[in-house]
């Protein structure tokens, strides 16, 4: 399985920094008109950790979340790195139009987000957001 890239996801952010430590308020849209996202996974950590990257092979981890919708070995990863993370936020799936709101405490050395769930229905499809770097300005942030 290849990873492609693909995002239909809405995404605000509120950061408040200190030092390099952040409270963020995630806000994440499902801007489909028929697909539906399994349990989302969230996520904070270090510029060395990507979750998945365009192009390249699937982890064995991501193909559970890609193929079944399962986050426990991505939220595994992450808990092996000191990473921050929110599962399931939206206590199942998110279907079409609606929202999600998170709020992610991140910790100084985790400074990049990165977003996964599954799209349904699809047999390995998902949407992701790689390593995105945390602003270190406080403000709103929106991602399509």
């Amino acid at each position: 399985m290849k990873v492609a890239p693909f995002l239909a996801l809405g995404f605000a952010a509120l950061a408040s920094q200190q030092v390099h430590a952040a409270s963020l308020d995630i806000k994440i849209t499902n801007l489909t008109q028929g697909i539906y996202f399994t349990p989302l996974l969230i996520a904070a950590h270090s510029a060395d950790t990507h979750l998945f990257m365009p192009g390249m092979t699937a982890s064995t981890e991501l193909q559970a979340m890609a193929e079944g919708g399962n986050i426990a070995g991505l939220a595994s990863i992450i808990d092996a790195i000191s990473g921050n993370k929110v599962e399931n936020p939206a206590g199942g799936l998110l279907a079409p139009a609606q929202s999600t709101m998170s709020m992610l405490e991140t910790s100084d050395a985790n400074q990049y987000l990165s977003i996964t769930a599954m799209m349904l229905p699809t047999n390995d499809g998902f949407v992701g957001l790689d390593s995105w770097m945390i602003p270190t300005m406080p403000g709103s942030y929106e991602i399509y």
